[in-house]
């Protein structure tokens, strides 16, 4: 009796020693893992030395810490796994809740503004429509291709022309437009205008995101000059709206150009991936041209070839942003903690002022020489009014950029104010971390035509 109790408890420890080295092992393997993925990510972005050590370097150390506890004693190298264990499921647990709640927000902002709530994805209603017939793409955008490589014949700075476009949805609905001659957010025919009265540079707050067409504030701001020109696309950072303004902008020379400089992302994340691309940064020489305006048709055969080859992914189920590889990388998560590997707060150490400047100055020279004003309108972060940590990072940013703008003798047009003495700030968005609602775009709007109107008087 005493030997197969023996026996017993031995395969009892046996069973123990192997749960708990499996565990530690399997826990050393991801971390290298996780610090190798680190690593390779982080040669894709200009990530600060700090950063690189701590996610990629880490992960090591912690992978070689698991190897090390594998000399400690069964008892604590059980306990050891059990505690591994239960922090990786809640881990995963965690990671589903934060991966559902943009849809939760879109919900409940879709119950608050009293619309229907629409659960399919873009490329769903893309499929949808097409069953109908309708030539119908996701939006295109130039920040979406990646910024092709410095050998590509060409980079398209809007989307395709002439077809119904997909663009977003965080208010329950998508937002469907129909894009005009050159794939940007505007009535069809506009460009054939004898003369503009306004042009708007920006990113996807300028697009429309993610407002019905007739309550975006381009919109609203055609009512009062009905000669207005969209050129916002989503991702659009300072080099992409220079280069716009000189592609097309010095070819129809409109009275006012007005630049919509982002707050949350322009003079960190955008302006720092455009500047590694010589294709953008030749756009600083006075003269250098793509000669896009004219052609439309080589941009519209490179987009639609891009998007049918996503398209046919998505059909196969390849390439879903909800794929299973961000499941287990904890993409969600990682981005709702800060742990991504491309940088999450302002590091005033990366922020190249000396550059932005130089993009601005040469925006202006530009849209002098045909005669046209060119005005700043700071549009602020979202996050700066209901997180402290990023009024104070924010602050300093806009100090800076409002320094270089007085110094550039730009007229500014400072959307912070109005938005700051709102009696209902989240009133003016869809939802935290959203765009404008259509109370929002309605403000933005009026302060941009009642500045408009105040300079003229002048």
């Amino acid at each position: 009796m005493e030997a197969g109790s023996d026996k017993g408890g031995r395969r009892f420890l046996s069973k123990e020693r192997w749960f708990a080295n499996l565990v530690l092992l399997a826990a050393s393997v991801a971390s290298a893992g996780a610090g190798l993925l680190a690593f390779g990510t982080a040669r894709s972005f200009q990530v600060g030395m700090a950063r690189q050590v701590l996610l990629v370097g880490g992960p090591f150390c912690l992978g070689a810490g698991f190897l090390a506890c594998l000399w400690l004693p069964l008892p604590r190298r059980v306990t050891l796994a059990v505690t591994l264990l239960s922090l990786v499921t809640a881990a995963y647990i965690a990671e589903v809740y934060v991966r559902e709640l943009p849809f939760l927000r879109v919900r409940l902002a879709a119950r608050r503004f009293g619309i229907p709530y629409d659960a399919r994805d873009q490329f769903e209603i893309v499929r949808d429509l097409r069953k109908r017939g309708t030539d119908v793409y996701p939006v295109t955008f130039p920040a979406w291709q990646g910024l092709p490589s410095q050998e590509a014949a060409l980079l398209p700075l809007g989307g395709i022309s002439g077809v119904t476009t997909v663009f977003c949805n965080e208010m329950g609905q998508y937002v469907i437009y129909r894009s005009d001659e050159h794939g940007f957010h505007n009535p069809e025919g506009i460009w054939s205008s004898a003369r503009f009265e306004v042009a708007v540079l920006g990113d996807s707050f300028v697009q429309g995101a993610c407002v019905p067409t007739e309550q975006n504030f381009v919109e609203l701001l055609r009512r009062e000059y009905p000669a207005t020109l969209n050129l916002g696309m989503v991702g659009n950072g300072p080099l992409l709206m220079l280069a716009g303004l000189k592609e097309f902008l010095t070819e129809v020379r409109p009275r006012i150009v007005l630049w919509v400089f982002a707050e949350g992302n322009d003079l960190t994340f955008d302006l720092n991936r455009e500047k590694r691309f010589t294709r953008l940064t030749d756009y600083l020489l006075p003269d250098h041209r793509q000669g896009l305006l004219a052609r439309q048709s080589e941009c519209d055969a490179l987009l639609r070839g891009l998007m049918d080859r996503e398209y046919t992914f998505r059909e196969a189920d390849t390439m879903r942003m909800s794929a299973p590889g961000r499941f287990w990388r904890l993409w969600s998560l990682r981005q709702a903690l800060g742990l991504q590997v491309g940088e999450t707060t302002l590091d005033s150490s990366r922020v190249d002022l000396q550059l932005f400047r130089q993009i601005l100055d040469e925006a202006r020279q530009t849209t002098r020489g045909w005669g046209g004003k060119l005005y700043f309108v700071y549009l602020p972060a979202e996050a700066r009014y209901h997180e402290e940590k990023y009024r104070r990072e924010y602050d300093w940013a806009r100090r800076q950029v409002l320094s270089i703008v007085e110094d550039l003798q730009l007229p500014l047009i400072d959307l912070h104010l109005p938005i700051s003495r709102h009696p209902d700030i989240p009133e003016l968005y869809a939802h935290r971390g959203g765009h404008f609602s259509p109370a929002g775009n309605r403000l933005v709007a009026e302060t941009m035509i009642e500045a408009l109107r105040s300079s003229a008087s002048q």
